[in-house]
């Protein structure tokens, strides 16, 4: 028995050398894919930067890294693996950074996204289903439209206006925005602090000041830059981001949030959440 044993030890042992054996020679020379190289970002006939499809073609943006900060301690932390900063180095309040992780502990159970609450500043580019950028020069405003959130819309003000002094807040604020260069530079104030201006769980109060960029770096490509500055929540001002994709060929669709939402296990609420999670 013995010795059968080892002479079936023997066969299996010489399995990858004749497996590795009938390989075909010309494999290992196979040339590697060609990476075709993405095509230029489109421009209005006047030569500005066109956010939206070229002409008579369609599409949109959808984000691909949608988080601000690596975090393991997130529900989910293998999805924040490719943001440019780690939580540690963000200058959270010692409230702040508890609160985040409870809500963490929580899966996010009471993220106003979930209840179909509007979300402004990188939350909204953070949305699912996608977004369009569209540039009205002749009434001096781009809009950034969002399927998801009940399909809201953002106004910024491109007329080269101040910030009310007598500002209500609200889920988006009041933006003005200009151009430098190709970039579009997003200046935001006024958010409530009834919307979560990220998916990762970190807070913001009233005081919540937002410096936001998009550079649309060829045809497929929108990288998104903010500096976060909240005196409310963080000890000083600083900055993330991340790369949106543009998903050709399609167009949004109509999507009402209190019909499709398909998440009802995130709106259990913190109170019952606290409960049922160890």
């Amino acid at each position: 028995m013995e010795n059968k044993f080892k002479q079936t030890l023997a066969t299996l042992a010489l399995v990858p050398l004749f497996v590795l054996s009938s390989i075909p020679a010309f494999a290992a020379d196979a040339p590697a894919a060609e990476v075709v190289p993405a095509l230029p970002a489109p421009r209005h006939a006047d030569g500005r930067m066109n956010f939206g499809p070229p002409d008579g073609e369609q599409g949109f943006w959808a984000r691909r890294t949608a988080n601000l900060v690596i975090n393991p301690d997130s529900y989910e932390a293998r999805a924040t693996l490719r943001s440019p900063i780690h939580i540690n180095d963000v200058p959270l309040q010692p409230w702040a950074r508890a609160l985040t992780n409870f809500r963490h502990t929580v899966y996010l159970a009471s993220e106003p996204y979930t209840r179909c609450k509007p979300a402004g500043g990188p939350r909204q580019i953070m949305s699912p289903y996608g977004f369009e950028i569209i540039d009205m020069p002749e009434l001096k405003r781009v809009y950034i439209m969002t399927i998801s959130n009940a399909m809201t819309y953002r106004i910024i003000y491109m007329d080269g206006r101040e910030h009310p002094a007598d500002l209500l807040p609200s889920y988006f604020g009041h933006s003005v925005g200009h151009w430098e260069g190709d970039t579009l530079v997003v200046d935001t104030v006024g958010m409530n602090e009834s919307s979560w201006m990220s998916r990762d769980g970190l807070p913001s109060t009233d005081k919540l000041h937002l410096t936001e960029s998009f550079t649309r770096q060829d045809m497929d490509t929108l990288l998104y830059n903010v500096v976060i500055d909240d005196p409310g929540a963080y000890t000083a001002p600083w900055k993330s981001g991340f790369i949106v994709g543009w998903s050709g060929g399609n167009e949004m669709f109509e999507y009402v949030c209190q019909e499709n939402n398909l998440s009802p296990e995130s709106m259990l609420g913190e109170g019952r959440m606290s409960s049922i999670v160890p």
